[in-house]
């Protein structure tokens, strides 16, 4: 007598939890009338058949296949084994070369013919079936309803499915937002302040600079959200698994395919400050916010905190001029340094520093004797390291190929291969770009004169246009600036006390090519790289 197993599956948490023990009952029937002994029951409660990922009890019953435990499957049909045209396909392979036959009570044996026709029909209704749920979802929005996912300022009415009302503590919240965007407040010292005042955020323990931003292209952050105007938009975005892990993703939907209808009675903030913070945000993001001047010093974007190596921003102006402050230490208060810096006091220094250390070609033949001895001693580990790095990628890709197999051989649970891979994958990607970036092996050193004297031109420049109050240099200028200095770090200081200011850099426009890498770095005046920069 053949020894026979059962596979039964359904779908959802909303089916009834009965039906697998329905289906059981029938195979067992059809057992009976096969003539077959049935020694084991496999089972997945509220599992999709989309895919073969998360289904223990499927990966159960592969691993027996596998062992040799059976000759037969019995289940309902083949769209419970799966809805996937190429998973079915897989699974009835896999079992037809152990010698084990897939027999339904709708449809009897299956060949591979079958197989291919339920296949289709499994996928397609399962796809039909997504497409009623969206049919269904588009009602809901336009009878008002919510279509679901929870909106910071609102809870849903008890015992009326789909229904909103507003939550007036979280409301005004939502409301100082928008006004401290649109009175210049930045995100980032929005949420600082609400983290500062213990205002509960939306999700997390901590209101951060996204929460409020948001992404365009979704529709999603405080400042986006069509729902506190009054309207409900749903389909800005769709759902699709990932063939390769089972995981379901978010892609964002054209525009033409969202689904909007007035909402009035959600309204939380009235539409003339609602578009007013659109046109801000339009202004400050989109497409092109990358090539938007963001701001006009010199310095911009390469002022450092000494405390915590985040950056300084602009916090505010007085008779001296703009200040700045640590930007971590404004959007959410975990940096201690507070302290306020003049940025053209700044410049100032760093500017003088730079005269006085560029004035003798004397200082860059430091730099190059120092790194020349510091890259021999580097070239070794740089050896050692690569060696190491091509060891760990060879054992990462051996890793995924052994979890790939056991996988195949239905040895692993997918649950574990979907949480060991990703990792795996990420593993051999950095190991792999380490390789890649692995400088070559070169001793050669070369001075370039007119680059030094280039660059010391352009500082005196640069100290004539700071030293007129509102001037700004050119971007020519500005940018042969940023080639040679890569960052200035400021210390954190009491009031009263001087500023002490680090400057690094690079040596790209003073020596040859291979020197690209190596660091300048200033306390009270720049010093020669030491070792380990």
């Amino acid at each position: 007598m053949k020894r026979a197993v059962i596979y039964a599956r359904y779908s959802t948490d909303l089916q009834n939890d009965q039906s697998v023990e329905d289906q059981i009952r029938l195979c067992m029937g059809h057992a009976e009338r096969l003539g077959v002994e049935v020694t084991a029951q496999f089972f997945d409660r509220a599992r999709s058949g989309a895919s073969m990922f998360g289904r223990p009890g499927l990966s159960n019953l592969m691993q027996a296949a596998e062992a040799g435990s059976f000759e037969v499957v019995i289940s309902e049909a083949p769209d419970r084994l799966s809805r996937d045209i190429a998973d079915l396909a897989h699974i009835h392979k896999t079992l037809k070369f152990r010698t084990v036959e897939i027999n339904c009570v709708n449809g009897g044996l299956m060949d591979t013919l079958q197989i291919g026709m339920h296949g289709v029909m499994g996928q397609m209704q399962r796809e039909e079936g997504a497409k009623k749920v969206k049919r269904g979802m588009v009602g809901v929005v336009k009878s008002g309803r919510h279509a679901g996912g929870r909106a910071y300022g609102y809870k849903p009415v008890v015992g009326s499915p789909g229904q909103l009302e507003i939550v007036e503590q979280e409301a005004d919240t939502i409301r100082r937002i928008f006004e401290l965007y649109a009175g210049g407040a930045s995100p980032r010292a929005i949420a600082g302040m609400l983290n500062e005042e213990n205002v509960s955020p939306p999700r997390g323990v901590k209101w951060n600079a996204s929460t409020i931003n948001g992404s365009g292209k979704r529709g999603h952050g405080i400042l986006l959200n069509p729902i506190y105007a009054g309207r409900l938009v749903w389909n800005r975005v769709r759902m699709v698994k990932d063939p390769a892990t089972g995981r379901r993703i978010s892609r964002a939907n054209d525009a033409s395919e969202h689904e909007a209808v007035a909402a009035e009675h959600l309204r939380i903030v009235n539409e003339t400050l609602f578009q007013a913070v659109g046109l801000l945000k339009g202004s400050r993001a989109g497409p092109n916010a990358k090539a938007l001047p963001k701001n006009k010093r010199i310095l911009s974007g390469l002022l450092k905190c000494g405390a915590c190596g985040g950056g300084l921003s602009i916090v505010g102006a007085d008779r001296s001029g703009p200040r700045v402050v640590c930007s971590t230490h404004k959007e959410s208060r975990s940096c201690d340094n507070g302290g306020r810096y003049y940025v053209e006091k700044i410049e100032k220094q760093v500017i003088d520093t730079l005269r006085i250390q560029f004035a003798d070609t004397a200082i860059i033949d430091a730099y190059v004797r120092e790194y020349e001895a510091e890259k021999k001693r580097g070239e070794a580990d740089r050896r050692k390291g690569r060696a190491h790095a091509e060891k760990a990628l060879q054992d990462t890709k051996d890793a995924i190929t052994r979890i790939v197999e056991k996988l195949s051989k239905g040895l692993i649970e997918d649950d574990d291969a979907a949480a060991l891979l990703p990792g795996l994958r990420l593993e051999r990607e950095k190991w792999k770009i380490e390789l890649e970036t692995v400088p070559p092996v070169s001793n050669v050193f070369e001075i370039k004169p007119k680059a030094v004297e280039r660059f010391r031109q352009n500082i005196e420049n640069l100290g004539d246009i700071l030293a007129r109050r509102g001037a700004e240099p050119s971007l020519e200028l500005a940018q042969e600036f940023r080639r040679v200095v890569a960052a200035i770090v400021v210390a954190p200081r009491r009031p009263g006390e001087d500023y002490r200011i680090e400057i690094k850099g690079y040596l790209t426009s003073l020596v040859s090519e291979e020197m690209s890498a190596v660091l300048m770095v200033a306390g009270e005046g720049l010093e020669p790289p030491t070792r380990g920069l």
